[in-house]
């Protein structure tokens, strides 16, 4: 009897604690709720809320004086899909901040004052589709940074400082469909930096420091004359291939080519093998080999050529054989070579 008592005390607890979590008529200071939609909206807060409801599913912290946030101010909101700290102070992100977010589908950083990225910050989010970075001062995005968001559909990066791009930052993005890359400080892409995004229909590229005057040039250049169907103007509604000009002229990118641009500046492709190392070891290789096919019997008599001339050198000088026999067997090149070197 004890036991079941303890049981059933035990399940009204949690029972009550389930119910207290989900009362949904006290709202944080500054905060409203709405229990139908879970979802909460805060303004004018500096600080994000330590009592939130736990089982809210959006959480709308847009347009306050949020400055920084704890490494910790996310982690009891595990239910969450929706995210925004638009238009904030925000200039960094702790690591960690949003691990516990693992069923997050929509994330807004946008206008923020954020100058970089923590490495790893999105590794938990792996059901987000969507991400929202745009209009902060990002110069540079850690290598590797959006490998776990396989499930990303739309990333936006316009209205940033960016002036490089890591190899193979979006390798892992294969359900991309809209990429804004516009308005940042980009001379140039890494090669074969959109061959793995095979769902992409929509990419804005306009408004960036195109540096056509270098070889690093030509992948882009390439890449939008082959997909031009999907490279948007600035507003991402229209298709405007020809709006990715060259940095202080108003030169289509996708106009670009070594042949009419880089007269002596870019290699070419014989140029590249003839220098790579594979192209070596294939010419070492070969010359081996044809060292290898070489008769044998030319070797042979080559051989035995060498050592008579040599014993027949060596005849000579043991017997004092005079300087005029020598002079006269010079005339034969090999035996000239041979004696010269081994006269006593």
């Amino acid at each position: 009897m004890e036991r079941w008592f303890s049981r059933i005390t035990m399940f009204w607890m949690l029972f009550l604690g389930e119910v207290q979590s989900q009362d949904w008529t006290k709202c944080s200071t500054g905060c409203t709720c709405d229990g139908n939609k879970m979802s909460v909206t805060c303004n004018g807060l500096k600080n994000v809320p330590n009592d939130i409801q736990k089982d809210a599913k959006k959480l709308n912290l847009q347009y306050n004086s949020l400055s920084s946030l704890s490494p910790t101010a996310f982690h009891n909101l595990n239910k969450l899909t929706f995210l925004s700290l638009g238009t904030n102070q925000l200039q960094s992100l702790p690591v960690g901040v949003f691990d516990h977010l693992v069923l997050l589908d929509k994330l807004v950083l946008t206008s923020n004052k954020l100058k970089s990225l923590p490495p790893r910050v999105f590794d938990s989010l792996t059901k987000l589709t969507y991400l929202s970075l745009n209009d902060n001062k990002l110069q540079s995005l850690p290598h590797g940074v959006f490998d776990k968001l396989t499930e990303l559909k739309e990333l936006s990066l316009q209205y940033n400082q960016l002036e490089r791009l890591p190899n193979g930052v979006f390798d892992k993005l294969t359900q991309l469909g809209t990429l804004y890359l516009n308005d940042n400080q980009l001379r140039s892409v890494p090669d074969k930096a959109f061959d793995k995004l095979s769902k992409l229909q929509s990419i804005i590229l306009a408004d960036n420091d195109w540096d056509c005057a270098s070889c690093d040039i030509l992948y882009l250049s390439q890449w939008i004359r082959e997909n031009g169907d999907i490279v948007k103007d600035s507003s991402g509604s229209y298709t405007d291939p020809d709006g990715v000009t060259c940095q202080g002229t108003m030169e289509s990118v996708n106009k670009i080519t070594k042949e009419n641009t880089f007269q002596a500046g870019c290699p070419t492709t014989t140029q590249q093998m003839a220098t790579s190392p594979a192209s070596t070891t294939t010419t070492e290789t070969m010359t081996v080999r044809e060292k290898q096919t070489k008769p044998r019997m030319k070797i042979f008599q080559e051989e035995l050529f060498s050592k008579a001339s040599i014993f027949f050198c060596q005849v000579i000088f043991t017997q004092h054989v005079s300087l005029v026999v020598i002079h006269i067997l010079a005339e034969i090149p090999l035996l000239h070579i041979v004696c010269v070197v081994r006269k006593p």
